[in-house]
């Protein structure tokens, strides 16, 4: 995957290359693979203090906001959406008998 910078402005390009790269994955390998990012996420939040997650500006980067929020922004709801997807895929195969 390109190294590009992106902004909120650009989600939609990022979105686009991420899709692009990943076209010709398997379904099962996708499943792995979400499963796979949810435990290394779920390991680096454990790897974190209690105080570290809550603390407003205890790193400089969240600027007015704790670690919790980005945690909380970026995980549960995007792999929900992951999984559902997948799900919804494996469905239309399954039926298709493909």
């Amino acid at each position: 995957m390109q190294t590009t910078c992106f902004k909120w402005r650009t989600l939609g390009q990022l979105n686009h290359q991420i899709w692009a790269n990943y076209q010709d994955e398997t379904l099962t390998n996708a499943m792995k693979k979400v499963k796979l990012s949810h435990e290394r996420l779920l390991k680096l939040i454990e790897s974190h203090t209690y105080e570290e997650i809550i603390t407003k500006k205890y790193y400089k980067w969240t600027k007015t906001s704790n670690l919790f929020s980005y945690f909380a922004a970026n995980t549960v709801d995007h792999y929900n959406w992951a999984i559902k997807k997948c799900t919804i895929i494996a469905n239309k195969i399954h039926e298709s008998g493909v």
